[in-house]
């Protein structure tokens, strides 16, 4: 079930740049400011606005909000918990390089 409650901005935001943001790019210092601040500027400027994590993902994947700088298919996926460990131990991990190609099209049967 997909929830639709709908929660305020800065909240949102904060969730977001926790899993996503920080999970991907947890070695590039850098580039994990530049995105806090963008996204902070965001959710300033939207104060009092409340919205779903679903729609804010959907902004942020598909580029209508312009504050992550890896390709499009990586920035889409989700990281979990173990995935991010194993990248952690390795040390030449670098989320630039990383792209998974055209997303596959689910086909019913």
């Amino acid at each position: 079930m997909v929830s639709i409650k709908r929660y305020p901005v800065r909240r949102v935001v904060n969730w977001y740049y926790g899993n996503f943001c920080t999970r991907k790019c947890f070695n590039k210092e850098e580039r994990l400011r530049d995105c806090w601040e963008k996204l902070q500027r965001f959710a300033n400027a939207g104060k009092g606005l409340m919205i779903t994590h679903k729609c804010f993902k959907e902004l942020i994947d598909n580029d209508c909000l312009l504050v992550c700088k890896l390709g499009s298919n990586f920035r889409r996926r989700t990281v979990g918990w173990g995935q991010f460990e194993k990248w952690l131990k390795e040390e030449s991990f670098d989320p630039d390089k990383l792209d998974y190609g055209k997303t596959r099209k689910k086909t019913r049967f």
